[in-house]
């Protein structure tokens, strides 16, 4: 009213009907008991109560519209932010390295602090406390958010030098041989057993470790055989005399996910991040 003059024209700018501008201009003259505004034949005037009001009153709706339409901004070349993020031990394993070399060019002061998934980390994405976790699929709830970064089939792997198993292993064969495992919350491990179990198969365990830290060289050193997705037994094959081994079964494939909170899903860097993982080659 006070930079048009004019109670249409007000309306018209407020997106509001006439009637209800008039209503809140009521009630403004009823609390600054002030008529606030006079009318003329060329417009309406603000009183003199209201001119003196009128710079704080434009201040602070420049304020709140400035508010309104606030949105963090991440320049990750500048930025100094730390995300903390939750792994599996598989994805510590096959998207940790990259991820960092990546972060390295891209965004050099950028950090990461990286913590094994636990039971609790939907308590940890929803607090706060986690950014971003990575692992397994598992049923999605409300406000929490998942996106497959890939799927994997299952192989066995096993020494090179193993003798008795060559390029595929009978079902007699799994059956006979020792198995080693990763049995963790974030493996698979019980999917897999619980398919294999349906299948009526059940397996003599020769160690079931929490990680992979040691498995390349325990497989490469014995003739025990395991049950692990393809782009595991990729990685690897890179650090021991090891091959794959065709299942003579089909296990359902490991989907890979990365898991997000709806508080961290419109923040810009968490956004950049999870985008960052999704255009990573892992080989």
């Amino acid at each position: 009213m006070y930079e048009t003059g004019n109670l249409s024209k007000s309306s018209s700018a407020l997106g509001l009907s006439q009637p209800g501008v008039s209503l809140a201009l009521k009630r403004l003259k009823d609390h600054f008991d002030d008529p606030l505004f006079v009318r003329t034949p060329k417009c309406m005037e603000p009183t003199l109560f209201a001119h003196a009001l009128f710079p704080s009153i434009k201040k602070s709706a420049d304020s709140l519209q400035e508010s309104l339409s606030f949105q963090l901004n991440f320049v990750p070349e500048e930025s100094d932010r730390v995300f903390n993020v939750a792994m599996s031990d598989f994805g510590q394993l096959l998207w940790l390295p990259p991820l960092l070399e990546r972060l390295n060019t891209v965004a050099p002061r950028v950090r990461v602090e990286v913590s094994n998934i636990t039971a609790n980390v939907e308590n940890e994405l929803s607090e706060g406390l986690v950014d971003l976790a990575l692992g397994i699929a598992h049923p999605i709830k409300a406000h929490y958010f998942q996106q497959l970064l890939f799927d994997s089939s299952y192989v066995g792997l096993i020494s090179r030098n193993h003798l008795e198993i060559g390029d595929e292993i009978t079902r007699e064969q799994y059956k006979e041989v020792r198995h080693l495992t990763i049995r963790n919350q974030t493996s698979g491990f019980y999917l897999v057993n619980k398919h294999l179990e349906s299948l009526g198969i059940y397996r003599k365990f020769a160690a079931n470790l929490s990680n992979y830290t040691s498995v390349a060289t325990i497989l490469a050193s014995t003739h025990y055989l395991m049950t692990t997705p393809v782009r595991v037994a990729d990685v690897l094959m890179q650090h021991a005399q090891l091959k794959k081994v065709k299942l003579p079964f089909e296990l359902p494939p490991m989907k890979f996910m990365q898991h997000w909170h709806g508080r961290q899903d419109m923040d810009a860097g968490n956004r950049w991040l999870r985008n960052l993982i999704v255009s990573l080659k892992t080989f």
